[in-house]
């Protein structure tokens, strides 16, 4: 059986809560288009679930992109 997610464990991988949001919405959205889950989870497991499994496991994360104020 596998342990709950916790959201303090995910502020540890990605420590903005928006951004964390963000990272999570569209990688869901990906799943949900038929995209393959990273990491191995549960039969039960919803495409939240996934996906928060995958920022854990650090397959997938986020970048900074600066942009010009042109």
């Amino acid at each position: 059986m596998k342990k709950g997610i916790t959201y303090d464990e995910l502020l540890d991988k990605i420590p903005n809560k928006y951004v964390l949001a963000t990272v999570a919405g569209k990688r869901c959205r990906e799943i949900e288009s038929g995209s393959e889950s990273l990491v191995k989870g549960l039969k039960k497991d919803t495409n939240v679930q996934k996906t928060f499994r995958e920022i854990l496991s650090d397959k997938i994360g986020y970048d900074i992109q600066e942009t010009t104020g042109e």
